[in-house]
């Protein structure tokens, strides 16, 4: 009797290990069809984002919603390819490993084509063109920092904008905590001028119509433009570069880089991205 039950007890062991062993198969190979999925199913473009880039990536206030010029890109290239734009937000440091791991098929995210990126994704050809610029008082007129000698400018604290005002020489130089709080002491007459990127200084120009701004004619290096990324050696490249390169021939891009810089700033740097030669390339 005893031996009867125990044999049963190790039969009834047995029976719900081998249980537990079925279901930890069923679950791992669930877990390998999960991990192995792709960004996108054919009918999805899984575009990976950093949305706290305005104007080129953010939320829109009160909404869920992404908007910004790179937005814009990305549904135009969804359009083009027949599919539907999916965007992942995330860290941008997650932006190229996300892009690694399959789980995005492009990031377009105001990422420049660095030399260390390029050795494990792929870039389209640069779409933008970052440039410096000024943001002053209408009328004042200035074209280069060499009209600030004598005068007063500032530039957010630890950039380097503040190091080349510096380095331009007879300039008094104020660092500013923030940005916004620059814009705030040349509107206030506290600076005649302050330095920024040219995208943030339209933003700001946009939003306070008493200030203008003016691009500075300064050298642009390819590890500072945008470009979009893909996976490493995507057969992929040559048709996004098209239809880039079509964007900018119809007038898209142009109605796109209105609607975020403005009318003014997005001549300025159009006449501006004309005069170099890495845009000719």
């Amino acid at each position: 009797m005893m031996t009867n039950r125990l044999t049963k007890k190790i039969a009834c062991v047995l029976a719900g290990a081998f249980c537990l062993l079925a279901l930890a198969g069923c679950g791992g190979n669930d877990a390998k069809k999960e991990a192995g999925k792709t960004g996108g199913d054919g009918k999805k473009l899984v575009v990976a984002i950093n949305a706290t880039f305005p104007p080129f990536e953010s939320v829109k206030e009160g909404t869920k919603d992404y908007t910004g010029i790179d937005i814009e890109i990305a549904q135009y290239i969804g359009k083009k390819l027949g599919k539907t734009v999916e965007f992942q937000d995330m860290k941008f440091a997650s932006l190229v490993p996300t892009l690694q791991s399959g789980r995005a098929d492009m990031i377009i995210s105001g990422i420049s084509p660095t030399a260390q990126r390029k050795e494990v994704v792929s870039f389209s050809k640069p779409y933008y063109f970052p440039m410096k610029a000024l943001i002053f008082k209408k009328g004042a007129g200035y074209k280069s920092l060499s009209d600030l000698k004598g005068k007063k400018a500032g530039a957010s604290m630890g950039t380097t904008y503040v190091k080349e005002l510096k380095e331009a020489g007879g300039i008094e130089v104020t660092e500013l905590d923030n940005t916004p709080l620059v814009v705030q002491d040349i509107k206030n007459s506290r600076l005649d001028a302050g330095l920024f990127d040219s995208a943030q200084a339209s933003v700001f120009v946009k939003e306070n119509p008493e200030l203008e701004m003016a691009i500075l004619d300064l050298p642009v290096v390819n590890d500072d433009t945008f470009a979009i990324a893909l996976p490493k050696d995507s057969k992929d490249i040559g048709k996004i570069n098209d239809i880039l390169k079509e964007m900018k021939s119809n007038g898209e891009f142009h109605k796109i880089l209105v609607k975020y810089l403005g009318e003014d700033a997005a001549k300025q740097y159009e006449a501006a991205e004309a005069k170099l030669d890495l845009a000719k390339q």
